[in-house]
């Protein structure tokens, strides 16, 4: 409210997933409704038009849908639209016609359909929430949203209770990605999909499923339809009730398939894509993650489906068999967000990444770790390189995130100064000489150039 009295049309929200945006956006439109006027929220799929109506429910908000097969009726001021349905849609509603839209997922609103939207109801002001703001291209929500505004981070919403814990096991990495071709930023899924079909690979996702979530329920996350339908058929041979989920099922399957995960009468539910935003299953026990990303963002989007907390749910388990975790860091750890571009070098994402694995147990902990939790193994500041012969899962602990935080921070400020002179006021800051400035970037330059700046 402050930012858009301060002059912003168009404010970012970032909460982690699981933290309540939904809720927190519906009372604002509540609100805004109450003042006379007119709020769109904007949404991508049929189950986050399904989730925001729920809320709004609950709130005793009446509102009108804007979807394909519902009538529109456009006298309720509150209106939860599906882009898709309203891009097609807004030769019939007057650029003027809503105050606020409210843009769910917002890490999407550069893409055509969204941006079509909001450019033509240019004149209203414009909410975006969303977990995760940044995108796998690298493009930066600056044209979009003016100001950003982040909510508590995963670790203060865990530490009050409103996200469960997580418990993370992984296996040693056994896929082999370094010949895998990207693809608009990502891995080749076609070129990953033969990996994850291995027997051993679909075998041991079915022995600790049953080692770790036992009883419980959980999600899987999938690198193609054929890989999602493998996998569930697996469980289902091994005596656990599992479903396949895809986009080309009827919006009435889907609601039924996740409306039995939440019952646990089906205990495993495989995905491609289908599931890694919005799904909301409080019960849900665990996650499996059987799809290696680049993009954090995805990472974090999936890891959410278990983190929300629920009655008898000591912690989230999550299953990790293609290194996300290692590549990407700790679901919780602090991370630092912009509305800028962003291209980040090999380098900045191993500093960025703060874990480490065990060489005794395999347990991956926090860098800053000195012993193993697992099994007292003390570590070393060199500690040789293991080769794994074991694909037993084994327990991530968050131990000691918080005492690197700021060291992380500090660093990251230092890679981001890019010009002598942001050095030397990033120096200046601290309290450091000039001098301090000098050093770092003529070590750059020895470093790039193999000479020093004149």
């Amino acid at each position: 409210r402050l930012a858009f009295m301060h002059g912003h049309r168009s404010v970012l929200y970032v909460l982690p997933t699981g933290g309540g945006k939904t809720v927190i956006f519906c009372h604002i439109a509540e609100q805004a409704a109450k003042k006379g006027n007119r709020i769109a929220i904007l949404v991508h799929r049929q189950e986050l038009v399904d989730q925001t109506s729920k809320a709004l429910t609950a709130l005793g908000v009446a509102h009108g849908i804007i979807a394909a097969g519902t009538d529109m009726d456009l006298a309720y001021a509150v209106q939860v639209a599906s882009v898709q349905t309203l891009v097609r849609r807004l030769h019939r509603i007057p650029d003027s016609f809503f105050s606020l839209l409210v843009v769910d997922e917002a890490h999407h609103a550069v893409a055509g359909s969204w941006s079509k939207v909001l450019d033509h109801y240019g004149k209203a002001k414009v909410l975006g929430v969303t977990a995760t703001p940044e995108r796998l291209d690298g493009r930066g929500l600056i044209d979009k949203f003016s100001a950003m505004i982040c909510g508590p981070q995963m670790q203060e919403l865990q530490a009050d209770n409103y996200l469960a814990q997580c418990r993370i096991f992984a296996p040693p990495m056994n896929l082999d990605l370094s010949k895998v071709a990207s693809r608009m930023g990502d891995y080749d899924l076609n070129q990953v999909e033969d990996q994850t079909m291995r027997p051993d690979f679909v075998g041991d996702t079915v022995a600790h499923f049953k080692k770790y979530i036992g009883d419980g329920t959980a999600i899987a996350f999938c690198t193609s339809i054929r890989h999602s339908e493998t996998i569930a058929e697996a469980f289902k041979e091994a005596g656990i009730s599992a479903a396949h989920l895809d986009g080309n099922m009827q919006k009435e399957e889907r609601r039924e398939l996740i409306k039995k995960l939440g019952t646990g009468e089906v205990r495993l539910l495989t995905s491609c894509q289908i599931i890694s935003e919005g799904t909301d299953v409080p019960s849900v026990t665990g996650c499996l993650l059987l799809r290696p990303t680049q993009s954090l963002s995805m990472y974090l989007q999936q890891v959410g489906r278990c983190l929300r907390p629920s009655r008898g749910k000591a912690a989230a388990i999550i299953l990790d068999h293609v290194g996300n975790v290692e590549k990407h860091g700790l679901p919780n750890q602090p991370r630092q967000w912009s509305l800028n571009a962003k291209k980040r070098s090999k380098r900045d994402k191993v500093e960025e990444v703060n874990v480490k694995t065990c060489p005794h147990c395999f347990s991956v902990v926090a860098s800053a770790t000195q012993t193993c939790a697992a099994c007292g193994h003390v570590f070393q500041s060199k500690a040789r390189k293991h080769r794994y012969s074991d694909a037993e899962l084994v327990e991530l602990t968050p131990d000691h995130i918080l005492e690197r935080q700021e060291k992380q921070a500090k660093r990251k400020a230092i890679g981001q100064a890019r010009t002598l002179d942001e050095l030397i006021a990033l120096g200046a800051s601290r309290g450091y000489k000039p001098g301090w400035a000098h050093y770092i970037f003529n070590s750059r330059q020895v470093r790039r150039y193999g000479r020093q700046q004149q």
